[in-house]
């Protein structure tokens, strides 16, 4: 079973404690500490091997490993400290005044200020590069480094690692326009991995790109010949980098979606329409490499400008993904919602039909599981929906709260549409069904000008008829999806203190947090009420728990399909079921892994809905 971050600290600290009195008795030094060795490293020590293990309160042999009888000591105060701070985010300003408060309360091995307890180093600068400010880190450590946070058993036996890019502005402040544009990475290895490999503000969104140009010129150099890592070569690909439709066009140096050949992926010309709109259906001619490179297209380029990503060995049209979380969930779904909400009366929905979906919205609060970052809502708050609650009307509660509500047609396009991205984010149905979404999704987008007008088919809407082509070479969507590094946008302007020197504030938060935490897979307990796919016709709820690695469940048998259009749902996994068809079982706790929610209905039945997309 994998230790948790604090039981993991306390093993390597007793460990430590055991080889420091090893070494004191014999009379020598304890070996570096990860803090001690990352540090030389950054300061050009060549001494530091990369092959030399390397842990976070040293080694211990095998003879004092085995002395599990001795009790050792508790992690210190000043340790726990340590990581309390770093996981709640506290400033350095409260730090400082609660080690000056233990002080006087007797705690005189406490440091005063809070940069020698959290060991922040002064030693990132500040360059400007085109008109931006940057931190730009090495590439090639920083990948070593989070490959360190990994598991050995995860890296022992790597010979080659899948990394994703993704660059995106967000702004800093309310008061100022001032946008951090960082370059963050991600090591695609379970967990994963995310982090910066250059850190950039502008006041305004960069009109020179070429704080990119280093990063892509180091990533040239390791794509070609290997990272080095613990005595063997491993081979870096880079698989996509995924960006919003404005930060892509941007990196690419193309024409806007905007513009009139502002499609990343076919070279059809649109039509302005108080908007530009993309009406073509039929016989697109795709993009390629090629094309790309040889500027085919010249009114899809930009005049006299090479994005820096073309000196990578990367197709320039594939790797660069449509993302499902800006122009689905945030683009496609909410247009859809408020065009049903707040569009001409021959599709909107009347105040008694807002007044039942709010109701029905509602009332699933109390099912939806805690593995959802957020509670559904009413539609009334709409304009402050997320998009991970975007997310869950089009894949999971849509689909009930619209049944019976909304108009027939209405129901039966947007049920396309749910259809082919419960198949497009399921890891089994993208590989085996892509083609069948393909097919829904243009149905969707055909009906959508019939239903709602010659208006309706703007670039987000477009987009989906190459979402499946994507699909078919890079995997799932969340394969390729901006929601993880959405996550790490966040939590790195909460590292923002304050508007004097943002950068290196990100900086050395980020330097503190990489010394406390470990990458490890959280292994959570199975809670009572929780629901699990058994097969494709049997569900389980546990009721309670028997003896160990066994649960008490109630198995619903004889599911049968919650919708027959536009296919029968149990291929997507909803099903139908009845609180009579049910049988009481011990479950093995390695059988609960695929995880669902039930929605009651009236008279006992049921309705089981899987949960699709990566937690």
């Amino acid at each position: 079973m994998t230790l948790s971050t604090s039981e993991r600290k306390r093993h390597c600290n007793k460990m430590w404690a055991r080889v420091s009195r090893a070494q004191k008795r014999k009379g020598g030094q304890p070996p570096a500490t990860i803090s001690e060795k990352l540090f030389r490293r950054h300061s050009g020590d060549t001494d530091v091997s990369d092959n030399e293990p390397v842990y976070e309160h040293g080694p211990a042999t095998e003879s004092e490993m085995e002395v599990d009888e001795i009790e050792m000591p508790e992690p210190t105060l000043k340790e726990e400290l340590s990581e309390w701070a770093c996981n709640f985010g506290i400033t350095h300003n409260a730090l400082d005044a609660l080690l000056k408060v233990l002080q006087r309360q007797g705690h005189t091995e406490l440091p005063s200020t809070a940069r020698t307890l959290l060991q922040t180093e002064r030693k990132f600068k500040v360059d400007m590069i085109g008109g931006v400010e940057t931190i730009k880190y090495d590439v090639a450590d920083q990948l070593k480094l989070h490959l360190r946070k990994y598991a050995p058993d995860t890296t022992k036996d790597l010979q080659s690692i899948n990394i994703s890019l993704n660059i995106d502005g967000l702004p800093l402040f309310k008061s100022s326009n001032k946008s951090l544009w960082p370059i963050l990475c991600s090591i695609n290895l379970t967990p994963k991995c995310i982090f910066p490999l250059s850190l950039s503000t502008a006041s305004s969104k960069p009109k020179d790109i070429t704080f990119i140009n280093d990063i892509t010129s180091q990533l040239s150099k390791i794509m070609q010949d290997g990272l080095e890592w613990m005595g063997r070569s491993l081979k870096v690909h880079l698989e996509c980098i995924t960006c919003d439709a404005p930060a892509k066009a941007m990196v690419r140096c193309v024409k806007l979606f905007s513009g009139y050949y502002g499609c990343d992926k076919c070279d059809q010309k649109g039509m302005w329409d108080g908007r530009m709109l993309f009406p073509e259906v039929e016989n697109l001619t795709l993009r390629t490499n090629q094309s790309f490179m040889e500027c085919w297209q010249p009114e899809h380029h930009q005049a006299e400008r090479t994005s820096p990503f073309c000196s990578l060995p990367i197709d320039m049209v594939k790797s660069f993904p449509a993302d499902y979380m800006h122009q689905c969930c945030l683009g496609v779904m909410r247009k859809l919602l408020l065009l049903w909400t707040r569009g001409k009366t021959t599709v909107r929905l009347s105040r008694a039909q807002m007044a039942v979906v709010n109701e029905h919205l509602m009332a699933l609060r109390k099912v939806i599981p805690t593995c959802f970052g957020r509670k559904p809502r009413v539609l009334d708050d709409l304009d402050r929906w997320k998009a991970t609650e975007f997310r869950q009307f089009l894949l999971y509660t849509g689909k009930i709260v619209m049944q019976g509500v909304l108009r027939g047609d209405l129901f039966d396009h947007f049920m396309a549409f749910s259809t082919a991205m419960c198949i497009l984010v399921s890891p089994v149905l993208a590989r085996s069904q892509h083609q069948y979404a393909h097919e829904l999704l243009k149905f969707f987008v055909e009906q959508g000008e019939i239903l709602y007008g010659p208006r309706f088919l703007v670039y987000n809407v477009h987009s989906l008829l190459h979402l499946a082509a994507d699909v078919s070479t890079l995997g799932c969507l969340d394969n390729f999806s901006a929601f993880p590094f959405e996550s790490k946008l966040c939590q790195i302007k909460k590292m923002t203190r304050s508007g004097k020197k943002p950068l290196v504030q990100i900086a050395n938060r980020l330097e503190e947090n990489i010394k406390m935490k470990l990458m490890n897979e959280t292994c959570t307990t199975p809670k009572l009420r929780s629901t699990f796919m058994l097969s494709n016709r049997e569900c389980c709820e546990i009721v309670s728990a028997g003896r160990s690695g066994v649960f008490l469940c109630r198995v619903y048998t004889h599911l049968e399909p919650y919708l027959l259009r536009p296919c029968d749902s149990r291929i997507y996994g909803t099903f139908k079921g009845n609180i009579r068809s049910t049988e009481m079982r011990d479950i093995d706790e390695r059988a609960l892994v695929r995880r669902a929610f039930i929605v009651e209905e009236d008279h006992g039945s049921r309705v089981i809905v899987t949960i699709l997309h990566t937690l």
